[in-house]
C-alpha cells in the first residue's frame, strides 16, 4: 500500500518511515521481514534517508539500528503527514506495527496480564 505516492520517492521509503514512527526504531532485515519485501530496497532507502538527515543510526553489536532523527528540522510536519497516512492503512497492519515483541516467551511460562491485573505481589 503506497498512500503517499508523489510525496516520497518510493513505496519502501514510506514503509520505512511509518515503521520507524510506530516502532521507534528498527533495522533493515526486521523492516523487510515485517512487510514481506526484499532487504536490499529497504537498506537502500535507509541509506538515502540517513544521508538526507531524516533518520539516524547506531551500531548495536553486528546490527545497525535506525530511528527518526530528533534534530531533523521538519520532524514534526513529517510525523503529522505519516500519522495522516496511517489512517489509510488497514487496521491489521497498524495493530501489528504497534505490537513489538523482542524475544520469545520462555517455554512453559504462563501468560499473565501485566496491566489491569488485580494480582498484586505482597
Amino acid at each position: 500500500m503506497f498512500v503517499l505516492r508523489g510525496v516520497f520517492r518510493a513505496e519502501t521509503q514510506e514503509k520505512v518511515l511509518i515503521y520507524l514512527l510506530l516502532r521507534g526504531s528498527g533495522y533493515g532485515r526486521e523492516i523487510a521481514e515485517f512487510y514481506g519485501v526484499p532487504t536490499n530496497p529497504i537498506q537502500k532507502q535507509l541509506a538515502r534517508l540517513e544521508t538526507d538527515g531524516v533518520i539516524v543510526s547506531r551500531q548495536i553489536g553486528n546490527v545497525r539500528v535506525y530511528e527518526l532523527n530528533p534534530r531533523y528540522p521538519f520532524l514534526d510536519p513529517l510525523k503529522q503527514l505519516l500519522k495522516a497516512a496511517i489512517q489509510a492503512y488497514p487496521s491489521d497492519v497498524i495493530s501489528e506495527l504497534m505490537v513489538q515483541r523482542t524475544r520469545p516467551r520462555q517455554a512453559g511460562k504462563p501468560l499473565v496480564p501485566v496491566r489491569g491485573s488485580d494480582n498484586k505481589a505482597s
